[in-house]
């Protein structure tokens, strides 16, 4: 009979720690999502609706033609014409200096081999903005210090193959030789 009472009570007892803990993660789920809500709420413009990125300031500068700080369906269409078209720039780059076997595309070993020249480029691009950019000397270059260097850097390495920054993969080597279809003429 003891055995029986013990067992009834851990029963009880389990049964009374799962709903504290039920109760405790839907609490901190309650929490999270009250905190995210409020969070989305303060990000600013968004391209389109939530878990969007924010534009940065030179593209809406660019394509916000009606300046409302957003973009509408027809400024976006123009966006997406924009960046179709640095996209074929940056490809057909890689292609020219790249494509050994002039096949129209970049196998894995000629990206594997592309990376430490472009590497190599972009320190030295970097370096070079730094000279000419950095007022302050300090090594870094601060927002203001920042603006004019993009068109500067097309200006003066126009053939430089541009890569994402560390960690990001959309838009790195491998991106932006990815085939899209067949070649012409298949």
């Amino acid at each position: 009979m003891q055995g029986h009472i013990n067992n009834t009570t851990n029963k009880t007892n389990m049964m009374k720690i799962t709903k504290l803990t039920s109760l405790a993660i839907s609490a901190a789920l309650v929490m999270v999502m009250t905190a995210s809500a409020e969070n989305s709420d303060k990000k600013g413009s968004r391209l389109e609706g939530k878990g969007k990125r924010e534009l940065p300031q030179r593209i809406l500068e660019k394509f916000d033609t009606d300046g409302d700080g957003k973009l509408n369906e027809s400024e976006k269409s123009e966006l997406k014409k924009a960046m179709t078209q640095r996209r074929g720039e940056i490809q057909a780059k890689m292609l020219k200096r790249f494509d050994s076997d002039k096949d129209g595309s970049l196998s894995p070993e000629e990206k594997k081999a592309a990376l430490p020249t472009i590497k190599k480029e972009r320190k030295a691009i970097h370096e070079a903005a730094l000279k000419q950019f950095d007022a302050d000397g300090d090594g870094k270059l601060s927002p203001e210090e920042r603006k004019g260097v993009r068109e500067w850097v097309m200006k003066t390495y126009p053939d430089a193959i541009k890569m994402a920054p560390a960690g990001r993969r959309r838009g790195d080597i491998a991106d932006s030789t990815r085939k899209k279809g067949p070649k012409a003429g298949e």
